[in-house]
């Protein structure tokens, strides 16, 4: 797979999911960056960076596009079964919104000279890869559906990212290590999350500070990642946005409608800050477990459960957002020796054609 060729793919889909979306919608353009230097470190989880394109369906569009149509099953808004209805609860209409997210994750060592991971480190991955996303919202729920496409090893790119960068932008030492990467394997997996709004933090709307928050759970499978997970979710501030964008580079969530806009729909400002936790239990993990068709020697135990804490402030104006997080985990793999601290940045912009 050369670099053009899922770019290719991305600029196809992107004019698609265009040509289907609701006329006059607004669309959203969604830049993530998480980066370990910005919490003062450079190993474990040290990048990963996604640019995502989202944008209202037309109530018409998933008659089209099999692929949109085969997502929007699995979201659970077609009610009708006890699953369905247990996401769903609510009476009302479901909006959908189609994206497209291009993702790129690297990980690496401490240790910039060493040829191989220590014991106790992170080896050496990285992963590229298309994500083709649809959200459902109806009332308090919102569920997101996820296919995910992409590949490991020197097809990731990695290396070529994180050299270009330690040599025009941070003037860090370049890493010596990536022939021992994770092999190339071509990875297909499906993400399913779903969030639930806390209703009982309304009786805040007045306040001149608003309380609102959500429990969410979903889970992932396919030969890159296996797992599950249960978490929530709690933001305090000035004229709380409806929209919630995921602070982090998650794989399977771009951005979620879930909270009600009404109050907040004629202000152009908003400042909050954000606390939430999850918890996860891992099958399969290819950068630590390596792939299911390849051998490879670096390859560690992932930890069966993971821990994760995630803190931050956002702010918004009219259709711009920017947002700054602080994400620790529970370690991840067997005799880990440093846990994964790292930072991350959201730049999200709205308009209308």
């Amino acid at each position: 797979m050369r670099l053009h060729y899922p770019l290719l793919i991305a600029s196809f889909s992107i004019a698609s999911s265009l040509l289907s979306a609701e006329p006059n919608s607004p669309w959203q353009l969604i830049g993530q960056w998480d980066n370990d230097l910005l919490t003062g470190t450079d190993d474990g989880y040290t990048n990963g960076a996604r640019i995502a394109f989202a944008r209202q369906l037309a109530p018409e569009s998933e008659e089209h596009d099999t692929l949109q149509k085969t997502l929007r099953r699995l979201t659970g808004s077609e009610r009708g079964n006890t699953l369905n209805d247990f996401r769903f609860p609510d009476e009302g209409e479901v909006t959908f919104q189609y994206g497209i997210g291009l993702t790129q994750l690297m990980f690496t060592p401490a240790d910039p000279n060493t040829t191989t991971a220590p014991r106790g480190e992170r080896p050496y991955a990285g992963w590229l890869g298309l994500e083709f996303s649809l959200q459902a919202a109806a009332g308090d729920s919102a569920s997101t559906a996820t296919l995910s496409i992409g590949t490991t090893g020197k097809n990731s790119y990695a290396q070529e990212a994180q050299d270009w960068v330690h040599s025009n932008i941070s003037d860090s030492p370049t890493f010596q290590g990536w022939d021992s990467q994770a092999p190339g394997e071509l990875t297909i997996n499906l993400h399913l999350d779903h969030k639930q709004r806390l209703r009982f933090l309304d009786h805040t709307q007045n306040w001149p500070i608003e309380l609102d928050g959500f429990y969410e759970w979903g889970g992932a499978l396919g030969n890159f990642r296996t797992n599950a997970y249960i978490g929530t979710l709690l933001r305090a501030g000035y004229q709380l946005p409806s929209r919630y964008a995921t602070p982090r580079v998650q794989l399977g969530s771009f951005t979620e409608t879930i909270f009600d806009g009404g109050r907040s729909a004629k202000e152009n400002f908003s400042f909050y800050g954000f606390a939430g936790a999850r918890g996860y239990a891992v099958l399969h993990d290819i950068t630590l477990d390596g792939p299911l068709f390849r051998d490879w020697d670096q390859a560690v135990d992932s930890e069966p459960w993971v821990g994760e804490l995630i803190f931050g402030l956002a702010t918004r104006y009219k259709q711009l957002e920017i947002s700054l997080s602080h994400i620790v985990r529970s370690d991840e793999f067997e005799h880990q020796s440093n846990r994964s601290i790292y930072g991350s940045v959201l730049l999200r912009i709205g308009t209308k054609f």
